[in-house]
């Protein structure tokens, strides 16, 4: 159990089920973090048949996933944006959201939800270390439960 109450699995699953990582190249030092506690995870309970798409930003998250879905079983998406001083930031986290979750629903297929929106660069750090929150291994365990 995770320091914010989140239950982690251990059980192994079928490790032959495809996933891929699809993570922004932008805020790359803390998307990395994600996509590094995240994989180990995977790898931790069984689950090696992982690919890693990078994209230039969250935006494009939606396609990438789209695309991978066409031979992976699941994908998880990882991106940071961070509040700046106009509604950029609201415009792309809130899109992402709402087109991982269409194309999820399109394809019958689960996405795990590895966006973080963070106020402040402070928030971001906290989300993305996997000594603090750990977002990646969360977002990670959630995909896996949804395979179960």
């Amino acid at each position: 159990m995770s320091k914010d109450g989140f239950s982690y699995s251990s059980t192994p699953i079928d490790g032959k089920k495809k996933i891929t990582i699809v993570a922004s190249k932008w805020n790359a030092e803390l998307v990395d973090q994600l996509v590094e506690s995240g994989k180990a995870h995977l790898e931790e309970i069984g689950l090696t048949n992982i690919k890693i798409v990078r994209v230039p930003g969250a935006w494009e998250l939606v396609h990438a996933a789209q695309k991978e879905l066409v031979y992976a079983d699941a994908v998880i998406a990882y991106g940071v944006v961070i509040r700046g001083e106009t509604t950029h930031y609201e415009l792309i986290s809130e899109s992402t959201a709402q087109g991982l979750m269409q194309v999820s629903v399109i394809v019958k297929k689960p996405i795990g939800f590895g966006l973080i929106a963070a106020e402040n660069l402070t928030q971001a750090k906290e989300r993305t270390d996997p000594s603090k929150l750990n977002k990646g291994k969360e977002v990670a365990q959630s995909l896996v439960e949804m395979l179960i």
